[in-house]
């Protein structure tokens, strides 16, 4: 099992609540209705949580069980850093390491494998690829979130996400005997890279981990059960919204 404490609380967050995604709906539309409909400004920054359902997706939803008491597959698979333009206007910037990037790896070693493109241009918004999605309001400066991003890409000597991305892919790909890397302490690149950059911005995204084997899975749990830590003992509200589609178990 992994090392990740109860929050002592058995209420879950308030603030953080299930929005239906209309039937006509992309998970593009699902999240700007919700930003629009609150009104957000461009200072402002977000996590992005999904759960995708092909093999490899599949593979990484189950091997986060062993993050949940009763051992059942997550409903996440993918987490996402979700910023406006510094300058006001255009699309939303996506930052991330997806383990299977679109545009293809390209040669990660100069950028920390860190991968930056629109939201628009990714396959994110398509619900049959990725029924499940939430979205986490960050109480932290766009710029701070920008300035943590570029000195992550340059800092592969302090945290290495390569190594990560190689433990991953041999373990999904299959390759010899490579056991689950979250057993090992090795967490998923794209939410270690999320827990670092927040981390240096002052924010204890999972304070619930005993170690560095961060996941989407102790994301959301810890959005949502560890309220009361991050309201009371941080002062940093995490709100939000959340639609599960697709359960791998009943």
């Amino acid at each position: 099992m992994i090392e990740l404490l109860t929050s002592g609380t058995d209420k879950p967050n308030g603030c953080f609540q299930e929005m239906e995604r209309r039937n006509d709906e992309s998970n593009i539309k699902w999240v700007f209705r919700y930003l629009d409909g609150k009104g957000d400004k461009d200072d402002k920054a977000w996590l992005l949580l999904l759960g995708g359902r092909d093999v490899q997706h599949f593979r990484l939803r189950l091997a986060q069980s062993h993050a949940r008491h009763d051992l059942t597959p997550s409903h996440w698979s993918h987490v996402a850093v979700l910023t406006r333009p510094t300058k006001s206007g255009g699309d939303l910037l996506l930052s991330e390491i997806a383990l299977d990037p679109t545009e293809g790896f390209g040669f990660p070693p100069t950028c920390n494998g860190v991968q930056c493109s629109k939201i628009s241009a990714s396959a994110y918004g398509n619900v049959e690829a990725f029924p499940n999605v939430a979205l986490v309001s960050l109480p932290i400066k766009t710029k701070q979130i920008h300035a943590g991003i570029a000195k992550f890409k340059k800092q592969r000597a302090v945290f290495d996400a390569l190594e990560l991305t190689v433990h991953w892919l041999s373990y999904l790909w299959g390759v010899g005997d490579t056991p689950n890397p979250l057993l090992q302490g090795h967490g998923i690149p794209s939410a270690a890279m999320a827990e670092v950059v927040l981390g240096a911005a002052g924010l204890d995204l999972t304070p619930g981990l005993a170690d560095r084997s961060s996941c989407p899975e102790a994301i959301w749990q810890s959005v949502k059960w560890w309220h009361k830590y991050h309201d009371e003992a941080a002062g940093q509200t995490l709100a939000g919204i959340w639609h599960i589609e697709h359960r791998l178990y009943r």
